[in-house]
């Protein structure tokens, strides 16, 4: 049978008290890590200024689109444009056969002679003093009526002639040669886009800063990185009643063609300038329940603030308080500190 060595009881707990007196608290404490310091980004808040723009949507539209109809029955018996042709005001379009408005240009021949033959007699009458002068006048005054209906006859009805009666391009063309068309029937469509249209809808909080003649800024979605500048030819006096905004119509030069009608445009309007605006950037600003906040750098520590925000510049912000200008902004690293935590600049 094998010896075993019992160690009293009291000896193993006079032993564990021994080790648990050489135990130094303040020893421990030394040998804990240093808090780590975070590094950090920061610029110096320097007053800015600032320009509060409101940007709207539009569709652009040409300055002049005209629908261009035949004022005569007959048959098309000469088309001298096609779509895509530019035309200058007056330009012969087409012309018709003219043969069912012989009649009318008949009655117009003879009214004229008519009139004529009746001044001739009322002037001999006048000259005997059987008429008075007022008569006379009434006389000549219808001659001079016949005889201009009877030009316009000439030009519009007998040879049935259509011309252009605005400079533009030719965008549908609704006729070919050979047919019949009756009095009112759609000849062509011309527009006229040297200067563009934009409608916006400006709510009425805003309306109070646009004026007729106030220079904007116009873009379109379809053309990116491009902008035209535009001006303000009309604001309506009258809101809308149901969506309660105003119709302000902006002007721009299209000379080059670029901007087409129908395409989606943006505007944008400046409302005020603020000058001496205490600024951060938007990245800088962390929404953290509900609140939005950012940091400050102060003697080595990082430091919360709770901002409120007044216009937005781009990718910028106005920081109306919890912000001073000369204080350091965190703006790199902001995401990985909390309030009172070691910071180290960059």
């Amino acid at each position: 049978m094998k010896n075993r060595h019992f160690i009293p009881l009291s000896l193993l707990i006079m032993l564990f008290a021994i080790c648990g007196c050489d135990s130094d608290p303040k020893t421990e404490a030394s040998t804990a890590a240093p808090e780590k310091a975070i590094r950090v980004g920061v610029v110096e808040v320097v007053p800015v200024t600032i320009e509060d723009m409101l940007t709207l949507p539009g569709e652009t539209v040409p300055d002049k689109d005209v629908c261009v109809s035949s004022e005569s029955a007959g048959t098309v018996v000469w088309l001298g444009v096609k779509e895509g042709d530019t035309v200058r005001k007056g330009q012969l379009i087409a012309r018709l056969d003219g043969a069912s408005s012989g009649a009318k240009f008949d009655r117009a021949k003879a009214a004229k002679k008519l009139a004529a033959e009746q001044l001739r007699r009322r002037k001999e009458l006048l000259n005997k003093g059987v008429l008075a002068q007022e008569e006379y006048d009434q006389i000549k005054a219808e001659l001079e009526q016949s005889e201009a209906s009877l030009k316009e006859m000439m030009v519009n009805v007998e040879y049935g002639i259509v011309r252009a009666p605005i400079s533009g391009v030719i965008n549908k063309r609704y006729i070919d040669r050979g047919e019949r068309l009756e009095v009112g029937a759609n000849v062509v469509d011309i527009v006229d886009s040297s200067t563009i249209k934009t409608y916006i809808n400006v709510p009425e909080m805003d309306i109070s800063y646009i004026k007729k003649g106030q220079k904007v800024s116009v873009s379109v979605d379809a053309l990116p990185g491009k902008k035209w500048e535009g001006v303000i030819d009309f604001v309506s006096f009258k809101a809308d009643r149901f969506s309660k905004t105003f119709e302000v119509k902006v002007l721009t030069d299209n000379k080059a063609g670029e901007i087409r009608a129908g395409m989606l445009a943006r505007v944008s309007l400046l409302r005020r300038t603020v000058t001496d605006a205490v600024t951060t950037p938007l990245s800088a600003i962390i929404n953290q329940g509900g609140e939005r906040i950012i940091y400050v750098e102060k003697d080595g520590l990082a430091h919360v603030r709770t901002v409120e925000l007044g216009i937005i510049d781009g990718d910028r912000a106005q920081i109306t308080k919890g912000l001073k200008a000369g204080e350091k902004l965190i703006t790199a690293g902001h995401t990985m500190v909390e309030d009172g935590m070691k910071v180290v600049t960059q």
